[in-house]
């Protein structure tokens, strides 16, 4: 009985924690030659010299990392470092019907089953592992090294709460690994 009650206790604890988090993002645009070497030099070597690519200096809920936007096979990508340039995932964006079957389904339940109303804004294919796996998995398509999860940007509505903006991850069998609410700033609504 009290192993039931503590389990059950860390399952409400690790659920608060798991929903308690909010992302508070700033993001300002800088030039190449205020990036990490590092990072510039891995973005040449497996994305080739490419033009059209803006660095972003951006500080997320206190952490500080460089990331770099583009479209590249008419996807937009986007590749996020460390502050000393070490990579720490891709970001591939992507349609609603480029989701495995199984995973639309056990994203829609979770979404039925936690909200009264919804809608999705924005959906990331977010690759992360070592550093030469994910650069293989852009050059030859070899997925075999590296986790494959999606980030999906979404508004959320339930009776007792007012419509809010969230940020969620998910695994590939559509598990929710981390949900924060994302906190807009005031000039990220203005009103026109």
């Amino acid at each position: 009985m009290n192993l039931k009650i503590t389990i059950t206790s860390l399952f409400l604890l690790g659920s608060l924690t798991l929903f308690a988090q909010e992302k508070s993002e700033v993001e300002r645009k800088v030039k190449t030659s205020q990036v990490p070497q590092k990072a510039v030099n891995w973005m040449e070597k497996t994305f080739g010299k490419k033009n059209g690519i803006s660095w972003y200096e951006e500080l997320s809920s206190g952490k500080l990392s460089y990331e770099a936007k583009f479209k590249w096979n008419r996807r937009w990508h986007s590749v996020e470092f460390d502050r000393s340039g070490n990579i720490e995932d891709i970001e591939i964006r992507i349609s609603n019907k480029e989701l495995p079957d199984a995973f639309r389904l056990a994203f829609r339940s979770y979404l039925d089953s936690a909200y009264t109303k919804f809608k999705v804004m924005k959906i990331q294919e977010q690759w992360s592992g070592e550093a030469q796996a994910l650069a293989e998995a852009v050059k030859n398509g070899d997925l075999s090294g590296i986790t494959i999860r999606y980030e999906i940007e979404f508004y959320g509505k339930n009776n007792d709460r007012k419509d809010e903006l969230w940020e969620g991850l998910f695994d590939r069998e559509g598990n929710l690994v981390r949900q924060r609410k994302i906190i807009l700033r005031p000039s990220d609504n203005l009103l026109y």
